[in-house]
């Protein structure tokens, strides 16, 4: 087998100038805007409103422990040509059992997505069009239809179409939500000591009077959805390192898919001193990347939690149940009346773009999910995996919204997007970090493995996800 030998990067990678890298901006930009549904728009809102400025420090965490995880992860594969999960085929024990546990927890966590995406997006519908008659119905058929409509449009295309559109939108909302956090003056102490002082705050007495419901449940459930909603999680993730493959940074311009683990090692690598410089520049692709896309994702959770903590908080207003948008209308109102228009378009177009663009993420996830499974080369026909895996979560979606009915559990997308946050978003990603520490450390050479800093960083993101995943599924479900 030859040495793994890098190709020359690109010369925006090889000069000093930071900015002129600036274009590599790609992967971690698609996977933040699938986020963008639930998590800044809902999540991060309604901390603001629940807690005020005091939890600011969840969204910072979060972003902390997910960049480093996947930047760490995306080093790991743009050195070795292998997606961690391959490699993960290789740890001591049944063949495959790591990957295939998350692939599992990924599974699990798609439905219920799918299921609140959709519900909050029916949610919108019902309350712009307020055509009266039994609320709860009226989000779930609409819940339902549009489910089935994204089905219908990915089934034989893909989202392409919509992309432009939507990041036209969504940006011109975006800096318009960014003007509006400026313009209502936050109070600047109290946001710095809720970025840098952890604290689990008490439900105010008002929450306790006007959401019981809220009130009723530990303080804890809500910290650890922060997050895990925040920034992604494993549904996500998995699929980020497929658009590396299709990017061709590194060894990535020889081919797409390699398979250099082994039960006795790994492929060698060349060690020369401009063969490792070469690999190392690489990775300035993927810290532009992931850097430039958890930066935008922060800032913009830091802005809805702004907006949640002046306008909503102080006017004892919480984003819950079927009415989760409605109330965040005032973050642009506030600046003008008719910036309620864009308000009403710009969260549509968010969320419902996000829905429509789901299950071509997802089935990038699946597929590598389960390439590291195929024993031999041949590849997996991801055409007819996107139509499997259209019908299933649709199906199941579905069912979800509509169990919703009589199980409070899953009565809410807040309910029933805290169970993929908690399992793909903390319990899911903190295994992860593990695995890509044993990865590093087993198949890389000593000259390109994580320096310490990195190494460690990486264990104690693993753990903290861990510990703050395995808190919020004991008070979700056992308290």
């Amino acid at each position: 087998m030859n040495p793994i030998q890098y190709p020359l990067p690109p010369k925006q990678l090889t000069e000093k100038q930071w900015w002129k890298s600036i274009g590599f901006l790609g992967p971690g930009i698609i996977i933040a805007s699938v986020s963008i549904g639930n998590g800044e728009t809902v999540f991060a809102s309604r901390g603001g409103a629940i807690f005020g400025y005091a939890i600011l420090w969840c969204f910072f965490l979060g972003i902390l422990l997910k960049g480093t995880q996947v930047y760490a992860s995306a080093r790991y594969m743009l050195l070795s040509g292998e997606h961690p999960m391959q490699s993960w085929v290789m740890l001591p024990g049944p063949r495959a059992w790591f990957p295939l546990g998350l692939l599992f927890i990924t599974a699990i966590c798609l439905p219920f997505l799918l299921a609140s995406l959709s519900l909050s997006v029916g949610s919108l519908i019902s309350w712009i069009l307020d055509s009266g008659g039994d609320k709860d119905i009226s989000v779930r058929l609409w819940s339902t239809a549009l489910i089935v409509v994204a089905a219908a449009f990915s089934w034989r295309q893909g989202y392409k179409r919509l992309e432009k559109t939507q990041m036209f939108v969504v940006a011109l909302l975006l800096v318009c939500i960014l003007i509006a956090a400026i313009a209502c003056q936050p109070n600047l102490a109290s946001l710095f000591k809720g970025l840098l002082v952890p604290t689990i705050p008490a439900y105010k007495e008002w929450i306790h009077t006007t959401y019981p419901n809220i009130a009723e449940k530990s303080a804890w459930i809500e910290i650890v959805s922060y997050i895990g909603i925040i920034g992604g999680g494993l549904p996500a993730y998995i699929g980020y390192f497929s658009f590396l493959r299709e990017k061709q940074w590194g060894v990535f311009q020889k081919q797409t898919i390699f398979r250099n683990s082994t039960q006795s090692g790994f492929a060698p690598f060349d060690t020369s001193s401009d063969n490792l410089s070469r690999g190392r520049t690489w990775l300035k692709a993927i810290k532009i990347d992931v850097s430039g896309s958890f930066l935008a994702v922060f800032i913009f959770s830091a802005a809805f939690m702004v907006l949640g903590s002046v306008i909503l908080h102080e006017s004892h207003q919480i984003p819950d149940k079927l009415d989760l948008l409605s109330h965040q209308e005032s973050f642009l109102t506030s600046l003008h009346p008719s910036l309620l228009v864009l308000y009403r378009i710009g969260i549509f177009t968010a969320i419902g773009g996000t829905l429509f663009a789901t299950f071509d993420v997802w089935t990038k996830s699946v597929y590598e999910g389960l390439l590291p499974m195929m024993k031999s080369e041949s590849p997996l026909d991801s055409a007819k995996l996107k139509r499997g895996l259209i019908a299933a979560t649709s199906i199941i979606g579905i069912g979800i919204i509509w169990f919703g009915r009589v199980w409070e559990p899953l009565s809410n997308p807040i309910s029933i997007v805290q169970i993929p946050a908690m399992l793909g978003g903390t319990l899911g990603c903190g295994a992860w970090c593990f695995g890509v520490a044993w990865a590093d450390r087993r198949n890389l050479p000593k000259e390109l493995q994580m320096k310490p800093i990195l190494f460690f960083s990486l264990l104690i993101s693993g753990t903290t996800l861990l510990v703050f995943g395995a808190i919020g599924m004991y008070f979700k479900f056992f308290v």
